[in-house]
């Protein structure tokens, strides 16, 4: 498995769930090799399937989640189908939070993409939210109040609608933990027949690097008074430093982050943001750009800015 940023925003692609069962189960659905998954208890509710206390760890143990409540409602051909997407959602949240692949997962996780497809194409809607999730990696830990996912039936029958939002973000042994924001918010389409290549490169193998086409209509990071906006384009892979993306961001209090950066002795990137400021256009307390991130690399009106 392979490791990249804890904090990675291309948590895209994810959807879910529904079953039946009592007290500790041990759920099947994943194939050997994949990942582990158990719950403590499923109801099925009127606003759709409940699980309490739900686990998805990795074969070595290394990486897991735990969420105290999952709760889940959209399109499913049967309870096993609803308990295979349910699954696979959690193990994609971990996966894109954590930057962590497992080739065992890739073609468990394409068929479970194919399945969302096909209910997005048909006009059906998934909705997830997760409740006080918290996501380990080694001695790394990210804690979520809430994570809500929904993404819409087709506009027409080839480009899907989705939001993701985090609220509570919390992270401890985390590179640059108090930089990192506490909430976010995105709004995106992509391509419904690209989703499946991209669920199972987030969750397997990365490599295969599927280039899926998104469009983000509004994103938004804040933390404390620090308050980040955009939109524009980007090109998935399921592997951060492969993606791509381009379009316009905003920022409320650039000042106070470059504080921060200094503070946690962060120059290079404090560097950086100074830099980001000089070629920024500033109107009151916000300084806007037209941006590119490619191989890594964050450019801004035409400057690369050395933030690694």
């Amino acid at each position: 498995m392979k490791q990249n940023s804890p904090f990675s925003l291309h948590l895209l692609g994810v959807v879910s769930l529904c079953a039946i069962a009592p007290a500790e189960i041990a759920l099947a659905a994943p194939p050997s090799g994949c990942a582990n998954v158990r719950a403590s208890s499923e109801e099925d509710t009127p606003k759709g399937l409940i699980y309490h206390d739900l686990i998805v760890s990795s074969p070595n143990g290394i990486t897991s989640l735990h969420v105290k409540k999952l709760v889940f409602a959209g399109p499913v051909s049967s309870p096993q189908a609803t308990q295979d997407l349910a699954q696979a959602a959690s193990l994609l949240l971990v996966s894109a939070m954590t930057g962590q692949h497992n080739a065992a997962c890739t073609q468990w996780l394409l068929e479970q993409g194919s399945q969302v497809a096909s209910g997005l194409q048909s006009g059906g809607t998934y909705d997830l939210t997760w409740n006080n999730a918290t996501i380990e990696h080694g001695a790394a830990h990210v804690s979520v109040a809430t994570a809500h996912y929904q993404m819409q039936g087709a506009a027409t029958p080839r480009t899907s609608a989705a939001t993701l939002g985090m609220n509570g973000l919390s992270f401890h042994n985390v590179a640059n933990q108090q930089l990192l924001p506490s909430s976010a918010r995105a709004a995106f389409s992509l391509p419904t027949a690209e989703i499946p290549a991209l669920v199972s490169a987030v969750g397997g193998r990365s490599t295969a690097a599927p280039a899926v086409h998104a469009t983000i209509t509004n994103f938004e990071a804040s933390e404390g008074t620090v308050h980040l906006q955009g939109h524009g384009q980007a090109t998935l892979t399921g592997d951060v430093a492969a993606t791509s993306a381009k379009g316009h961001l905003e920022i409320t209090n650039l000042e106070e982050l470059i504080e921060k950066a200094r503070a946690t002795h962060q120059m290079k990137l404090a560097a950086g943001l100074v830099l980001g400021r000089l070629v920024s256009h500033r109107s009151g307390e916000q300084n806007t750009w037209d941006t590119t991130w490619e191989g890594g690399v964050l450019t801004v009106n035409g400057f690369p800015l050395p933030i690694k």
